[in-house]
């Protein structure tokens, strides 16, 4: 009987401790984990926001010049004025995508990289992806400049655009593989403060 007793004893105790602790800890926690969540979506939805529209515009902007604005200038024998007054407009579309793409891809990359487990398939695409947009923001800088060195480069634009195109191209391409792939990815097991509490209050619970 007494065993009895102590039995049911430390059931109400333990039904007790939860109410208190589920009151005092948990929901605090938890609301708080939850707006910590929601914020961290919120930057990460603006990035990716911030990531693609600048490359829309960047790839979108360098095929109009390739396969219509160029070839347009060349047959109709357009002015210097006119020509110079679309590269100035251009040239700051072009660093403006260029800096959104920068930020945002690095942190899009470090969110990645953090809280997932990458295949090594994954991390090669995304090096080669560097590589590849380094060169994009390169001919896409120098073709849309002022200086002696982009005047030269626009003496051949429709070469120099041809492959600009097909880095951008690819580039796409690979983007598109990745996050595809990157779904599939599991995310990064890491004991959290609060889950090691759980674990030493149960492991107290049981003494008791």
């Amino acid at each position: 009987m007494a065993g009895i007793e102590l039995g049911i004893q430390h059931l109400e105790n333990q039904q007790k401790f939860s109410k208190l602790h589920s009151k005092n800890h948990y929901l605090p926690h938890s609301n708080l984990e939850d707006l910590k969540m929601d914020l961290l979506e919120i930057i990460s939805l603006v990035s990716r926001w911030l990531h693609v529209l600048p490359a829309i515009a960047l790839v979108g902007g360098t095929l109009f010049m390739r396969l219509s604005y160029v070839p347009a200038t060349q047959e109709c024998d357009a002015s210097a004025e006119l020509r110079e007054a679309v590269r100035k407009k251009w040239a700051k579309i072009v660093m403006i995508s260029i800096a959104l793409l920068l930020i945002s891809g690095l942190y899009n990359s470090a969110i990645k990289s953090i809280g997932y487990e990458l295949s090594p398939l994954y991390n090669g695409l995304l090096g080669l992806k560097i590589l590849l947009g380094f060169a994009i923001f390169y001919l896409a800088s120098v073709l849309s400049g002022r200086s002696d060195k982009a005047k030269a480069f626009r003496q051949r634009e429709l070469h120099w655009l041809n492959i600009l195109c097909v880095l951008m191209i690819i580039t796409v391409l690979i983007a598109g593989y990745m996050k595809m792939s990157s779904s599939a990815f599991p995310e990064k097991n890491k004991a959290t403060p609060t889950a090691q509490k759980i674990t030493i209050d149960q492991f107290h619970l049981i003494e008791i």
